[in-house]
C-alpha cells in the first residue's frame, strides 16, 4: 500500500525444507494483482524468490522479476 492509498495484492506457492540446525529455506514464485493504475504494470509480473531463516530467527528474502 502506498501513502497515496495505492494497493496490490499477491497470491504465491513454494516449497521449503528445515535444516538440521532450525534454519529454514523457502522458494517459489508470486503473482500481483492491483486494480490501481500506477501501479497496473504489476498485473503482468510474476517474481521468484528466495527466503532463507538462519537458526537465530534472522531472515533474508530476495526477489526477482521473471522475464
Amino acid at each position: 500500500m502506498s501513502t497515496e492509498g495505492d494497493r496490490a495484492t499477491w497470491v504465491g506457492q513454494g516449497v521449503g525444507s528445515l535444516g538440521k540446525d532450525g534454519s529454514v529455506s523457502y522458494r517459489g514464485a508470486l503473482f500481483y494483482q492491483t486494480s490501481s493504475s500506477r501501479w497496473a504494470r504489476l498485473n503482468i509480473v510474476a517474481a521468484v524468490f528466495e527466503y532463507e531463516i538462519d537458526p537465530e530467527g534472522n531472515t533474508k528474502a530476495q526477489l526477482w522479476e521473471w522475464k
